[in-house]
């Protein structure tokens, strides 16, 4: 592995190189607008919690015109690392109305994600690889299909706040440069505490790469990286307030059978073969290149894809109450290590094969994610007559009925009562509230415990039930049906579901069984 400066973007030595033509604009533009191909064809993303966070955000945007949703909902802006999209809706929202602003958040955050991948290939290379291009299916992963919007967010800007870092320390300017880390890292913190210490992972990485390449004595070498990299700090203080506030620093669930399934789940969206072998595609092509001595490497970029994977490895299932903290991490070591492979050169005909290879893995996996999304967001259209069939204000019970065993292709249904909330201004059950994870409130009493995730997730009758999974009949047996004046039930339900007693079908609702309880006589 040979560690490479970032060349010159001119020929070297009057040659033009390969893949050069990927540096002009308007394929770079082609290659962004390829990159939102996916989400181009629908209207909200069927990605699995979106449509919860669209009914979060009614509630952010709309509450004092909701006399529905007021009785259950409040809202309360608090300084906290988790409000990437929130504040983005909070902009668009004027402009692009509620569901427009949930969109437009969605393209902006992969339009940043494919710009960052771009700048980052530029700063330290000088010019875009194949590899860069190819690093962009990535920002499709496991992580944004379940809809961690904000933590999407957050990588992105992390990404774009790297690539002037660089720029700013290749001109000289440290000063600047070092004030711009804090700024930007104290932002992105906001976004999402993740996005953060990504930054500092980069950076990091590189200035370790540095002291390393100057051979620096171990003492210097640690205080060059912590003046280069200190403002990052500052976000620590605030960080420490909003933990004390709301879960502290619980970790768990670390099992290597997460590990695995997670490993195996990076590029997860919808055909578990095709996906799979994507993902082994790529990674024999990455680990070919990584060992060839004829490929130069970023050691900055490689040190930091490293650092991504033996985090990920480290880290358990659940981070400061967030669930799948781990499994975030594998699509940006993933994406980290194909943006640390330098610009091919003239005189081996096997390289010019594996960036042709890159480009050509590039266009297949926006191909088929495109086809994957179009498919789930027919799942979703075919749900939605329901929520036309509800009152406004209806108070709805909601079921999202699994399989027994879980499916690979992500569930575009889980979270589909936020179009209720939006649309409606209902009541639903499906609204996270662990301490400190986002700025609203709920609370029903008379619901109870049918109130909040993950009260709405049950299973089939044939299932073995679990905590947080029991099956269908039993949640309905154990409904306070007072509190409700419909029961909405979306995914594998049998056709033969009983209504408890004093609800009714309501026709027309789409895929979904719909309930309505029959007024008082």
């Amino acid at each position: 592995m040979n560690a490479a400066s970032a060349p010159s973007i001119a020929p070297l030595d009057g040659v033009r190189q390969p893949f050069d033509w990927l540096d002009r604009w308007p394929v770079l533009v082609l290659a962004c607008l390829a990159a939102l191909a996916p989400l181009l064809v629908v209207g909200i993303a069927p990605l699995t919690d979106l449509w919860g966070h669209l009914g979060r955000y009614a509630v952010q945007t709309e509450l004092a015109q909701r006399p529905g949703l007021q009785p259950y909902f409040t809202f309360e802006w608090k300084l906290i690392g988790n409000l990437g999209a929130d504040l983005l809706v909070e902009v668009l929202y004027p402009v692009l109305g509620l569901e427009g602003a949930v969109r437009g958040a969605v393209m902006i955050t992969q339009t940043l994600g494919a710009l960052g991948l771009i700048a980052v290939s530029r700063a330290v290379h000088g010019r875009v690889t194949p590899f860069a291009i190819a690093a962009i299916p990535f920002l499709y992963g496991f992580p944004f299909n379940y809809g961690f919007i904000n933590y999407t967010l957050s990588m992105a800007l992390a990404l774009l706040a790297y690539a002037a870092w660089l720029r700013l320390r290749a001109r000289g300017r440290e000063g600047l440069a070092t004030i711009w880390l804090g700024v930007a890292g104290a932002g992105i913190w906001v976004a999402h505490t993740y996005g953060w210490a990504f930054l500092g992972l980069l950076a990091g990485s590189t200035m370790l790469a540095e002291v390393w390449a100057a051979r620096m004595h171990p003492v210097r070498a640690v205080l060059r990286i912590l003046a280069a990299c200190w403002p990052l700090l500052l976000p620590v203080v605030p960080m420490v307030i909003w933990r004390a506030e709301s879960s502290g620093a619980a970790m768990s669930g670390w099992a290597w059978q997460f590990k695995l399934n997670w490993a195996i789940s990076v590029l997860r969206t919808y055909w578990r073969d095709f996906d799979m072998a994507s993902l082994a595609a790529i990674t024999m092509l990455l680990g070919w290149m990584l060992a060839s001595r004829k490929v130069p490497v970023n050691r900055g970029l490689g040190i930091a894809a490293l650092l991504c994977l033996i985090f990920f490895l480290a880290l358990p299932f659940r981070v400061f109450g967030s669930a799948f903290a781990d499994m975030r991490l594998a699509p940006y070591a993933m994406a980290t290590a194909l943006l640390a492979i330098g610009p091919l050169r003239h005189g081996s005909r096997a390289l010019l094969v594996a960036g042709a290879l890159a480009l050509a893995f590039f266009g297949v996996r926006m191909t088929t994610t495109t086809i994957a999304y179009a498919r789930q967001d027919r799942l979703v259209q075919a749900a939605l007559p329901a929520v036309d069939r509800l009152p406004e204000g209806a108070r709805v019970a909601f079921f999202s009925v699994k399989p027994c065993r879980t499916l690979w292709a992500l569930a575009p249904l889980d979270h589909l009562a936020g179009a209720a909330m939006a649309r409606k201004s209902a009541f639903v059950n499906d609204q996270w509230q662990q301490p400190g994870v986002n700025p609203m409130r709920v609370r029903y009493p008379a619901a109870e415990p049918f109130v909040r995730d993950p009260s709405h997730l049950v299973v089939r009758e044939e299932c073995t039930p679990s905590v947080n999974r029991p099956r269908l009949s039993t949640s309905l047996a154990k409904l306070p049906l007072g509190a409700f004046t419909h029961i909405w039930i979306v995914g594998n339900p049998t056709r033969d579901v009983l209504p408890p007693e004093g609800f009714v079908e309501v026709p027309d609702a789409g895929s979904g069984l719909l309930f309505a309880a029959q007024p008082a006589r």
